[in-house]
């Protein structure tokens, strides 16, 4: 499939440009997939912003205990998210650094002679909320990596409020709007 070229997207019309058929597509989904996918139909009726759409998403799946992962480098927007969300919900939030392992305890050969630092720890802080017992997590500005290992640690289902790109502002698709970046990064005018 090369679905990101295709000019046509007739499947926007029901046409089957895959090979699954209905029933397939039917098996492939859990019941609680099929709740997720009805809670966000319920959700993306109007022009939310992400956290307005990510809360009536969180109350259309009947939820009340949510958790919230993120980088120390976001903990502003992390305690600005967290504000937000404990107007409808009980929130648990966790920082990237929870434990303070530092790297050269985790790898030392590979940190000898070096400064020590304190390294992210992704996938306690999914055990902190799972611990708690969380029906859904967001995570805001998690390295990439350290989003894998926390999705992977979850035992609730996982949602990104943001993404980390010290660059831009934490706005990936920045560099897919900007001239300039669309120049460096070789993308078509």
């Amino acid at each position: 499939m090369q679905c990101a070229g295709c000019q046509e997207k007739n499947c926007r019309t029901g046409q089957n440009c895959g090979k699954h058929t209905f029933e397939q597509v039917q098996a492939s989904y859990t019941e609680q997939d099929k709740k997720i996918i009805l809670a966000a139909a319920q959700a993306d009726g109007e022009p939310l912003t992400r956290l307005e759409e990510s809360a009536r998403f969180v109350q259309a799946m009947g939820c009340t205990n949510i958790g919230i992962a993120f980088c120390m480098g976001l903990g502003d927007e992390a305690q600005d998210i967290t504000a937000y969300f404990q107007k409808y919900f009980t929130v648990h939030s966790v920082c990237c650094k929870i434990c303070g392992v530092g790297k050269q305890q985790f790898n030392p050969e590979h940190y000898k002679n070096r400064k020590a630092e304190i390294m992210c720890n992704p996938a306690i802080q999914a055990k902190m909320l799972n611990e708690v017992a969380t029906e859904i997590n967001f995570t805001v500005g998690l390295c990439v990596g350290h989003d894998m290992i926390f999705g992977l640690h979850s035992e609730a289902p996982v949602s990104a409020l943001a993404v980390k790109d010290r660059v831009l502002a934490h706005n990936p698709l920045g560099a897919v709007y900007s001239g300039f970046s669309r120049k460096r990064l070789g993308l078509p005018d």
